[in-house]
């Protein structure tokens, strides 16, 4: 999927698409409000620039998790801290989606991710000897 935005991407085929789309739709013969957005939509998914951020994040996560898989398989104990800081690693965004908009779905998610990672670092007894 991340190399795949990044070619796509790089290649202006989100941009056809976008163009392609808004010539099928007829866009431009209306000057509606709604319309003139979903235009600017269309225009803005195919000039997206943070797909190349977002392919180069996809791949250091997906290598983030390899690095885990390889090292609970060797049995290191780097894993184990590893494991836990990458779980704990969207609590900061979720405290700012539970600040921003409070509902019980995020709270319940936020409650759900610090409780893991406390299980995860109390059960392996990670941080005991700091």
């Amino acid at each position: 999927m991340a190399i795949g935005l990044i070619v796509l991407g790089r290649t202006g085929f989100l941009y056809q698409q976008a163009v392609d789309a808004n010539q099928e739709l007829l866009l431009a013969a209306d000057t509606n409000y709604v319309v003139k957005l979903l235009d600017r939509f269309l225009v803005y998914i195919g000039f997206f620039k943070h797909q190349t951020t977002l392919g180069l994040v996809l791949i250091l996560y997906a290598l983030i998790e390899g690095a885990e898989g390889v090292g609970l398989a060797l049995r290191r104990r780097w894993a184990e801290y590893l494991i836990v800081f990458a779980t704990g690693l969207l609590i900061p965004y979720e405290v700012w989606e539970v600040i921003h908009k409070v509902t019980l779905l995020r709270v319940g998610g936020l409650l759900l991710n610090v409780a893991i990672v406390a299980y995860l670092a109390y059960k392996k007894r990670l941080f005991v000897d700091l």
